[in-house]
């Protein structure tokens, strides 16, 4: 078994102070590939665990490297990983103080394994306290502690950033969703990058310093080239290739089922919000009409807090709000539309919608939001045109199968209702007005919403809940062609004293209908008329701004050009597809072709990298002593082609190597050079055993060449030898 003074002799070749300063680069590389997880996890999250799993590792080689073999210190690095692991991350106490529990061992490893399937199927970025953070952990401490023992260790240069770089390259695949950019990190990766080979491979502070301003020149060419790579604007998301689970479906009590309890029990404390403006408050959307009642297909999936914003979605008014639950008996949870991000544990979100759940929300729950609330002109919508979305406009048959017979008499009223309209919004806007004026608003009507309620509401009782006249709104508007959707929410609430505290209570539930227009998006509309003031004139609504009333009512009375509105149709005809024209193909394959070029670019260089050096201890390490001196040789040669005085060495002899190689390094290295040069003919031509010995003896005059040409050549002339393909194989 070799002793740790053998197997860290290389190593210590080097200065005291430069291996000290190799490990604390080595370790600020793993820190900064860590920190390119910001857009993975939250980065007041991140920083303490990229700065424990970084440091650590580098501390830990520098104390016991010197005195303990290679395994061992791998050993204690593991220990320590996963004690440090069930303290930071699984908040566990140590057993006997310093053994980690079986539960956080349990944890860990399976966090190494299982992490990436979670951070691939979540909305980044994931939760601060997500076992995910595990492999972040893991992945920079391993970098750290490779990077730290390869510089005590080698003499290598450019093999030092090798365990860095993969982790640089998995933050940056893996947080392409997430926020941010991995620009800013990746450009000091470089810096410190170049910096390391610097510190390695300059034999003196003079050539420390002349390097300084060559570091500076290529740091600043890679910043400016960065940002214009094609993949820099629009990375290539890996999610792409990967088949998520589906998204989750919410089991319990439709909101829309439960409007008629909690108008019955309109004292009952919901919930309270605490926000500079006075809104209404989401709580859950329907899109589909099976005939009987509304559902949602909304899909929600696990988020960090983050909520993708829609396609093509228009500027908004960002709000803050904090809600705190009280008897909300519902896994929705409130927000002003639409939510940008949110936190609470537990969070989902259905992206299409933005509506916001949490299995794990209970009373006294508090969480905070911030919105982003739309902003419509009266002039956009005036001009605004239905959006082609077939889903939004299905009207199903009702459980009797009269849907010609109940889709002509919606269609009849629908018409009634919008008489003289002449655009798209004209009839969504009459529309709204001729419910609240054609209906009653009385809390204690019977709860419903199919084809029968609804017939009903509008042809014979003309009085109804929020969800009558919401649901009833959404109907008549798909048989006039306009895709619409239900809501289901509250009103802004009562105050409560002079700040901005509100409480709701059950009797603010307020139903509404939304409206897809094209460039717009979903636009709400207020059927459901005030309970002082119902069936009067239809300009009193419940749930809606005065400004917006006075959009409305500029909208409704001045003339505006004619827009073709959409046919209506029960069953959706599908938009035709487009002509092919290639590009989808020349996209995918411009991506293709892009990460091909990177992959190749990234194996190339880390076989630069890391070839040579493992061949250099290959060569080294034989059993043969012969091998050994025939390694050592070639070696020697391999590192002369730096010198430039080599064109073809393989047709001169090796005391004509020697010479040339001597006469352009100076005198100090004619000896070393001709005493290998005559234990490699011994080896090769002189038909004798060589010892083990002569074989130290080879490698010993290498070391003596190799630093030689450290001294006399500069930096960047040895960088771009090891950058040619003939390091591959050399």
């Amino acid at each position: 078994m070799a002793s740790p003074r053998t197997e860290t002799a290389a190593g210590e070749g080097l200065p005291m102070l430069r291996r000290v300063a190799s490990v604390a680069l080595t370790g600020l590389l793993a820190g900064t590939s860590g920190l390119a997880f910001d857009g993975v996890f939250p980065l007041d999250a991140l920083v303490p665990v990229v700065v424990v799993a970084s440091l650590v590792p580098s501390l830990l080689a520098l104390l016991i490297s010197g005195w303990l073999p290679l395994w061992a210190s791998l050993a204690v690095n593991a220990f320590a990983w996963l004690v440090a692991v069930s303290i930071m991350v699984f908040r566990t106490e140590a057993w006997a103080g310093f053994l980690p529990s079986f539960a956080s061992v349990r944890g860990a490893l399976l966090g190494v394994r299982d992490a990436w399937k979670a951070l691939l199927t979540t909305i980044l970025p994931v939760e601060a306290d997500s076992e995910t953070v595990v492999l972040a952990h893991f992945l920079v401490w391993a970098a750290a502690m490779a990077g730290a023992e390869t510089a005590l260790r080698t003499r290598a240069a450019v093999l030092l950033m090798a365990p860095a770089l993969p982790v640089l390259a998995a933050a940056v695949v893996l947080g392409v969703a997430g926020p941010g950019s991995s620009l800013p990190v990746a450009t000091a990766f470089v810096g410190l990058a170049l910096l390391l080979a610097l510190v390695r491979s300059a034999n003196s502070a003079r050539t420390f310093m002349a390097g300084i301003p060559v570091l500076g020149s290529l740091l600043a060419t890679a910043a400016l080239i960065a940002p214009a790579l094609p993949m820099a604007a629009e990375p290539y998301d890996v999610r792409e290739l990967v088949n998520p689970p589906p998204p989750t479906p919410l089991r319990a009590v439709s909101p829309l089922d439960q409007i008629s309890a909690w108008l019955q029990n309109p004292r009952r404390k919901l919930f309270t919000v605490s926000s500079a403006t006075a809104t209404n408050w989401r709580l859950a959307t329907f899109d589909r009409f099976d005939g009987v009642t509304w559902s949602s297909s909304a899909g929600y999936l696990p988020t960090g807090g983050r909520i993708p914003a829609q396609a093509n979605d228009r500027p908004r008014d960002l709000l803050d709000q904090r809600f705190t639950l009280q008897e909300l008996p519902t896994p929705w949870l409130p927000a002003a539309d639409r939510p940008v991000r949110a936190s609470v544990k537990g969070l989902m979100v259905d992206p299409a919608t933005g509506t916001l759940a949490s299995m794990l929300a209970r009373e006294s729950t508090t969480y905070e939001v911030t919105s982003g609330l739309p902003r419509y002109s009266a002039q956009e919508l005036r001009e605004a045109v239905p959006a082609g979305n077939p889903s939004a406009l299905l009207l199903p048959e009702g459980l009797d199968g009269r849907n010609t017979t109940q889709w002509a008499r919606l269609r009849r009223i629908a018409q009634r209702a919008t008489a003289g309209a002449i655009s798209p919004m004209q009839q969504a806007v009459q529309l709204a007005a001729y419910l609240r004026k054609h209906a009653v608003n009385d809390v204690n009507s019977p709860p419903g919403h199919s084809y029968r309620s609804i017939e009903f509401f509008l042809t014979h009782a003309r009085k109804g809940t929020t969800e009558q006249f919401a649901t009833s709104y959404a109907l008549l508007a798909r048989s006039l062609g306009l895709p619409t959707r239900v809501v289901v929410g509250f009103r802004p609430g009562t105050p409560m004293g002079p700040g901005d505290v509100r409480q709701v209570l059950g009797g603010h539930v307020l139903a509404w209908a939304e409206v897809e227009f094209k460039e717009i998006g979903w636009v709400p509309f207020y059927p459901t008329p005030s309970r002082s003031r119902s069936g009067e004139t239809g300009d009193a609504a419940e749930g809606v701004s005065k400004q917006r009333q006075e959009i409305e009512r500029q909208i409704s009375a001045e003339p505006a050009p004619a827009i073709p509105s959409p046919a209506p149709s029960a069953t959706p005809t599908p938009a035709s597809p487009s002509p092919p024209d290639g590009r989808g193909r020349l996209d995918t394959w411009s991506h293709v072709s892009a990460i091909t070029l990177a992959g190749a670019a990234t194996a190339y260089l880390l076989g630069v990298a890391a070839l040579p050096p493992l061949r250099r201890a290959h060569r080294r390490r034989a059993g043969v002593p012969a091998v050994r001196v025939a390694g050592a040789w070639r070696q020697t040669v391999s590192r002369l082609r730096v010198v430039g005085v080599l064109a073809s060495p393989e047709a001169l002899t090796a005391h004509e190597v020697a010479s040339l190689a001597a006469s352009a390094l100076g005198v100090q290295a004619h000896k070393p050079l001709v005493a290998l040069a005559e234990v490699a003919n011994l080896n090769r031509f002189g038909g004798t055993a060589m010892s083990q010995e002569e074989a130290d003896a080879a490698w010993r005059h290498y070391e003596t060449v190799d630093a030689l040409v450290r001294q006399a050549i500069p930096v960047y002339r040895r960088l771009i030898v090891r950058l040619r393909p003939s390091s591959l194989i050399r």
